[in-house]
C-alpha cells in the first residue's frame, strides 16, 4: 500500500468517526441529553450534557424568576434560560455562544471582565444590560465559579432591578412629596399658632381694655357725680335761703359752684377730645407759638408749686402748632410730674433738627417698666399704691399723644436715671422770623 493510499484511508476513518460523534450528538440533542453544541475558542465542538438525573433541577431554572447563565473565563455563554433571553429581548439561540459583557454597557465592560477572570469571583454587583431594541435594564449580577468535568465556569445570576429601582422611585417621590405636606403643615402650624398668640394678645388687651374702661366708667361716673352734687347742693342752699347768708359766704358758695363746674367742664372736655382723636377728626389750628412763652403761662395758670420747677429753654425757641392743643400737652405733662412723681420738677426744650423736643422730668418712683407700653393708650392707669391713691380717668396721656400726632410731633416716655419719669413731646420747629 503505498503512502497515498495510506493517507486516504485514514481519512475515511476520521471521516467516519466525525460522522458517528455527530450522529450521537444528534441522538443525544433528540433525546434531550444535551443543551447545546458550541464553538470553542480552538474551534473544536464541544457537547455539554445534562444527565437524565438533572432533568429536575435544570426545570427548576428554567422556572427561575431570574435570569441564569453558565459562561467561561472569557464570559461566554454555555447555557441560559429563557428569563435571561427575555430581559435581553432576543431568541435564546442568539445567547448561546456569545460573550455576556457584550450585552454590557460599555464601561462596564472592563470591569466586568476582570470579576470574570478572577479565580474566585464571587459576590454580586449592579451593572446595566443593554437590551436588542436599544433599552437599558438594571441588573443585580450574582457571579460565582462551579466545578465542571469540562472546567471551572462561572455561574451568572442575574436580576432585574427594574421593578425594585421604580418602586424606590416611587416611595422616593412619595417620600418627597410627603416631606413636602410636613413643611406645608409645618408653616401652617406655626401661622396657627403665631395667630394663636395673636389671638391670646388681642384678648388681653381686650381684657385690660375692658377693665380700664370699666375703671373710668366709674371714675368718670365718681367725678362727674361729685360736682354735680357739690353744685346742686350749694345752688340750692342759695336759691332757698339767699337771705340768711352773709355776703362773704355766699362769694364761697359761688366760688365752689364755679371751681366744681370746671372739673366736670375738664372732664367733658377730655373725653369729647379723646373722642375726636379716636374718629380722626380732630381740627387743628397751627401757628408760629414762642415756646418759652407757652411754658410760663402753663405754669402760671396751674395750682402747682411754682418754685419747685425749673426751665430750661431758649427764648427765642418756636415751634409751629396749634396753641390750645400746646397748652394742654405741656398742663398735662406737669400735672402728671406733681400728681404722680415729686419735686423738684424740670422742663427744658432744645432743639433737635426740624424738630424741638420738649422733656418734662420729674423725681418719683417711675413708671413700671411692664406698663410703659400701655402708658399712652386710652384710659390706661398703672396699679400701684401711688396711682390708686389718686383720681384720674387714664385719658391724659392718650390725648397727648393724640394731640402731638395732629400737629406733626409725636410723644413718648423713658426712665429718668436713675429713679423718676421723663415725660417727652416733639413737634415741628418754627423758624419764620418774628415781625
Amino acid at each position: 500500500m503505498t503512502g497515498g493510499e495510506a493517507s486516504r484511508d485514514q481519512e475515511l476513518v476520521d471521516l467516519a468517526n466525525r460522522l458517528a460523534v455527530a450522529e450521537e450528538s444528534l441522538r443525544a440533542v433528540q433525546a434531550g441529553e444535551v443543551d447545546v453544541i458550541v464553538m470553542g475558542t480552538q474551534g473544536q465542538q464541544q457537547i455539554y450534557t445534562l444527565e437524565t438525573a438533572d432533568l429536575p433541577y435544570r426545570h427548576l431554572v428554567e422556572r427561575m424568576s431570574e435570569g441564569a447563565a453558565l459562561a467561561d473565563a472569557d464570559g461566554l455563554i454555555l447555557y441560559a434560560n429563557q428569563r435571561l433571553a427575555t430581559l435581553l429581548g432576543v431568541p435564546l439561540e442568539r445567547l448561546l455562544g456569545r460573550s455576556f459583557p457584550d450585552w454590557l454597557d460599555e464601561v462596564e465592560r472592563p470591569g466586568f471582565i476582570q470579576r470574570l477572570g478572577t479565580a474566585d469571583p464571587g459576590g454580586s454587583g449592579e451593572q446595566t444590560l443593554r437590551r436588542s431594541d436599544g433599552g437599558s435594564v438594571p441588573v443585580l449580577v450574582g457571579l460565582s465559579v462551579t466545578q465542571e468535568p469540562e472546567g471551572l465556569l462561572r455561574c451568572l445570576i442575574v436580576t432585574d432591578l427594574g421593578p425594585q429601582k421604580a418602586q424606590q422611585e416611587e416611595l422616593d417621590r412619595l417620600n418627597a412629596e410627603l416631606t413636602g405636606r410636613v413643611a406645608q403643615l409645618g408653616e401652617v402650624n406655626n401661622e396657627l399658632e403665631a395667630e394663636r398668640a395673636r389671638v391670646e394678645l388681642a384678648n388681653a388687651e381686650l381684657k385690660a381694655a375692658n377693665e380700664a374702661i370699666q375703671g373710668f366708667m366709674a371714675v368718670a361716673a365718681h367725678d362727674l357725680r361729685s360736682p354735680l352734687v357739690s353744685i346742686a347742693g350749694f345752688s340750692d342752699l342759695l336759691t332757698k335761703s339767699w337771705e340768711t347768708f352773709s355776703e362773704p359766704d355766699r362769694r364761697k358758695f359761688a366760688a365752689s359752684i364755679d371751681r366744681q363746674a370746671r372739673i366736670m367742664s375738664l372732664l367733658i372736655d377730655d373725653l369729647l377730645t379723646s373722642s375726636s382723636i379716636e374718629a380722626g377728626g380732630l381740627n387743628t389750628s397751627p401757628e408760629r407759638v414762642v415756646l418759652r412763652t407757652a411754658i410760663d403761662r402753663c405754669l402760671d395758670l396751674g395750682d402747682r408749686d411754682r418754685p419747685s420747677v425749673s426751665v430750661s429753654c431758649p427764648s427765642d425757641l418756636s415751634v409751629r402748632v396749634d396753641p390750645q392743643h400746646l397748652g394742654r400737652i405741656l398742663d398735662n405733662y406737669v400735672q402728671n410730674a406733681f400728681k404722680y412723681g415729686q419735686p423738684p420738677v424740670r422742663i427744658q426744650a432744645t432743639r433737635q433738627g426740624a424738630l424741638v423736643e420738649v422733656r418734662v422730668l420729674d423725681q418719683g418712683p417711675g413708671v413700671p417698666s411692664e406698663f410703659e407700653p400701655r402708658l399712652f393708650g386710652r384710659f390706661a392707669r398703672a396699679d400701684t399704691p401711688g396711682t390708686r391713691a389718686k383720681k384720674g380717668t387714664g385719658l391724659g396721656l392718650s390725648i397727648v399723644r393724640g394731640l402731638a400726632e395732629a400737629n406733626g410731633g409725636q410723644a413718648s416716655y423713658e426712665p429718668n436715671t436713675p429713679h423718676g419719669s421723663c415725660f417727652v413731646v416733639q413737634l415741628p420747629a418754627d423758624d419764620t422770623p418774628v415781625t
